[in-house]
């Protein structure tokens, strides 16, 4: 059957279905005249709440601009999607009560909601709430949904959540509806509109204990998980900001089989598994030793931009300061003598005026003379903070260049000569027979030596080119971004001149037009 509304045509919201539909954020009695005034009175941004219900509304939109929106009902009509509402990040208390909707989406940015309403709608599934952690209220009564403890899984995180209506669905048929929600879900204090009974909650929650335990083991797990990837993302933001990226990945790199294609036929060496241990530890330990000591010499990079800012600021505040007050100081000047003309004669008066576009010519070039001592303060800021950033720079790029990539290259040289070594030993004792639980794969690669130590090479060869590009990646960003930091200075304090010149010819010529003015009214009051 179709909905009643449907038979009509379907509303467009538009300003004056907007204002028409203005209410107040609390249920109240209002007075006809003062519902009239708010109705035509209140701007469009200050509105706090607004009431669509039965209004024929297929569509959401043309909401913009209704950024103070609290309370938003949008019940008993025809939506057929959740749309166009993303921009209302105050909405508090959201009804979507009595439509068309098949999938709840387009909520994300609402993060301060702490009541939905969906119920009776065509929902079949609970989706896209994640980030409304503040949730106290939801409604999802009279849909679709069939899975009881899909629904209940999906609510677990949701710790604010205090009432919870879910009568009407498929789900709700389940003998055991009642008893999961409570065994579940925490402090539900409401289920479909009814109290709960704690002493039911504890029969419950003895009755899924089983059930809960697992639940509970598989939530502890995951956030062992997300709080391990939350801990390394933190350490990847930390490595990136100190142009480490990389470091602690190479010997991964340098080992792994899709770049060291050799590796595979290598691990056939009887001593393959205890060399690579070997390095893997000696390379540990001087990569954190390096990142160590890098991330504490950050901290003096981070310091000196802080600086660099501060002085900018510091300076710019002090000649912003004496501009503003020469400034003010003329328009004074002109406010004053706007106020005597009329007491003055002709002769007298334009020769006032015509002081008062000296002390304009004054002003321009006291002006100019205030920008032309910030370019030079900028111009020295700038400079001193590309010598101090410089030798920081200087002492990553020396550290990471001998204290860290040449002795991971000593590394190297260390682990193919002591492969090598160890290859010619092997080899002999294949020749000999004397390697006892030799597999079919290992015996047809120690049957060639010149293929084990061409393995050997290339792997080598790999290893180094690896290293070398890890080096010339990190050294080359580290002179990038200096570079860029200082062009961008420059640049922005150029830039920033050029606004300011324009701003105090554009100040000048104001002036200018408005005493021009004055004067030839004045002339022409002589004339006459």
């Amino acid at each position: 059957m179709a909905h009643p509304l449907e038979l009509a045509e379907p509303s467009v919201i538009d300003e004056e279905l907007i204002r028409n539909c203005i209410t107040t954020v609390e249920e109240m009695s209002i007075p006809e005249d003062k519902k009239k005034e708010m109705k035509t009175e209140t701007e469009l941004h200050d509105i706090k709440a607004l009431s669509f219900s039965f209004q024929n509304i297929l569509k959401v939109d043309n909401l913009d601009g209704l950024f103070s929106l609290v309370k938003l009902q949008l019940d008993n009509n025809i939506i057929e999607k959740i749309e166009n509402i993303s921009h209302l990040t105050n909405l508090e208390w959201l009804d979507l009560s009595f439509n068309n909707i098949q999938h709840i989406e387009g909520l994300d940015t609402l993060v301060k909601l702490t009541d939905l309403s969906l119920f009776n709608n065509h929902i079949d599934k609970l989706q896209n709430l994640d980030t409304l952690t503040e949730l106290n209220c939801l409604s999802v009564g009279n849909n679709s949904i069939m899975d009881v403890g899909g629904a209940i899984q999906y609510l677990r995180p949701f710790r604010n959540l205090k009432m919870l209506n879910m009568q009407g669905n498929p789900c709700s048929r389940d003998p055991e509806y009642h008893m999961r929600i409570m065994a579940h879900l925490h402090d539900i204090n409401y289920i479909d509109y009814r109290l709960v009974d704690r002493e039911k909650v504890n029969q419950a929650k003895e009755q899924y204990q089983d059930e809960l335990y697992e639940v509970q083991e598989e939530e502890q797990k995951k956030a062992e998980d997300d709080q391990k990837a939350a801990e390394a993302a933190v350490k990847r933001k930390m490595h990136q900001d100190a142009n480490l990226e990389g470091i602690d990945t190479l010997f991964v790199e340098m080992f792994n089989e899709e770049a060291d294609v050799e590796q595979k036929k290598l691990q056939n060496l009887s001593f393959w598994v205890e060399i690579m241990d070997e390095i893997r530890t000696e390379f540990k330990t001087l990569a954190d030793d390096f990142i160590n000591n890098t991330l504490e010499s950050n901290k003096f990079k981070v310091m000196e931009k802080e600086r660099f800012k501060v002085c900018m600021k510091e300076s710019r505040a002090k000649i912003d300061a004496a501009s503003i007050a020469l400034v003010h100081k003329f328009e004074s000047k002109k406010k004053k003598l706007l106020r005597q003309l009329e007491d003055m004669r002709e002769e007298d008066a334009i020769k006032k005026l015509k002081e008062l576009q000296d002390a304009n010519d004054e002003l321009h070039d006291d002006l100019l003379e205030l920008e032309l001592r910030q370019m030079e303060a900028d111009d020295q800021i700038i400079s001193e903070f590309e010598r101090r950033m410089g030798d920081l720079v200087n002492k990553f790029t020396e550290a990471a260049q001998n204290a860290f990539f040449a002795k991971v290259r000593g590394q190297e040289n260390d682990f193919y000569t002591k492969a090598v070594d160890h290859a010619q030993q092997e080899l002999e004792q294949f020749a000999a027979g004397q390697l006892e639980e030799v597999t079919e794969e290992a015996s047809i690669f120690l049957s060639d030596k010149d293929i084990v130590m061409g393995s050997l090479n290339a792997s080598h060869d790999v290893h180094l080119s690896i290293i070398d590009g890890c080096e010339d990646k990190i050294v080359t960003k580290e002179k990038n971004d200096y570079k860029n930091q200082v062009d961008t200075a420059r640049e922005e304090s150029s830039k920033r001149d050029r606004q300011r010149i324009t701003e105090i010819g554009t100040v000048f010529a104001k002036n200018q037009r408005e005493i021009e003015e004055l004067i030839a009214n004045e002339q022409e009051g002589a004339y006459r």
